[in-house]
């Protein structure tokens, strides 16, 4: 595929006017033309409607459109990637990671380690929820995913658990139980639950759905959260409760409380993710190095 081509169908689909596409892509507008000429020959479509007033694409085009870019990005990656290999990196490691793992000491001491062992590799951290990362990591355009369980069996994802933390609630500080140090789970009855936008019995709220069901606990009303962030912030409105990692009370803001949860040992889970049967020397010395630095995880990968 020839990444000049695409580029010209890209910026003239985004400006819809050749002389400006053709100034950004440092072509003159015939050599423009012939691009999108030549892309409408061998795809056998076309891409664009002109005419001597305006320029519009296709529907045709607009299918054509998000696959072109994602194409562009994975060759701008590889010249990315050639470059770094040149000048002497042993290559790029592509790690995603859901925002409430940043928060975790010990992983973030284990990305500072890998940085320090291995300083020619191209550490390249981007936060994405469970959804984006179980679909990069599938399609290969992530190494690694770092991930909040429970995580059901995805085909083609393997996995290993690195860290276990019991769970908190947080209230507001103006809540009646706010200055008690544990609350049992069947005095959430009445009140409102702030889930995480997670897909089905994943994540924190799927193990905040499964504590209720094992307690037989029916929640008053359940408000959805972008983030656990958000869910904190709902909760510091007043708006319902909310659950965190137990390791994470320390960076709470100052108008909730985190309390313990009594009469279970329900823990949430953090777990490496990578594609099943792919294992760079970078992703196999990321895992190593990022299993080595926690406590108590298993030897075992799925």
């Amino acid at each position: 595929m020839d990444y000049a081509k695409l580029r010209s169908f890209i910026t003239l689909a985004r400006t819809l006017h050749f002389a400006r596409a053709a100034a950004e892509v440092s072509l003159t507008q015939p050599a423009l033309s012939q691009h999108i000429q030549s892309l409408e020959q061998n795809w056998g479509v076309k891409l664009f409607e002109r005419n001597k007033r305006q320029v519009s694409l296709t529907q045709q085009g607009q299918l054509l459109l998000d696959e072109a870019e994602r194409t562009v990005q994975r060759l701008e990656n590889l010249r990315a990637t050639v470059k770094e290999v040149a000048a002497g990196s042993q290559g790029v490691l592509r790690l995603g990671y859901v925002g409430t793992a940043v928060l975790e000491p010990l992983l973030v001491s284990a990305l500072r380690s890998f940085r320090s062992q291995f300083p020619q590799t191209r550490l390249e951290p981007a936060e994405y929820n469970v959804n984006q990362q179980i679909a990069l990591l599938q399609s290969g355009e992530l190494d690694v995913g770092i991930l909040r369980g429970p995580i059901p069996d995805f085909r083609c994802i393997a996995r290993c658990e690195i860290h276990q933390s019991a769970l908190s609630v947080v209230v507001p500080d103006n809540h009646p139980r706010a200055g008690d140090g544990a609350i049992a789970l069947q005095d959430l009855a009445n009140e409102t639950l702030i889930l995480q936008q997670d897909p089905e019995g994943i994540g924190l709220g799927g193990t905040m759905l499964r504590l209720c069901t094992e307690a037989d606990l029916v929640p008053v009303k359940i408000v959805r959260a972008r983030d656990v962030n958000t869910a904190i912030n709902l909760a510091a409105m007043g708006i319902g409760i909310t659950c965190i990692p137990s390791s994470q009370r320390n960076f709470l803001r100052q108008d909730v409380a985190a309390l313990d949860i009594t009469g279970t040992d329900i823990t949430t889970s953090l777990y490496l993710c990578w594609k099943a049967g792919r294992q760079t020397y970078d992703m196999q010395h990321f895992i190593k190095n990022t299993r080595s630095l926690f406590m108590g995880l298993s030897d075992e990968i799925k």
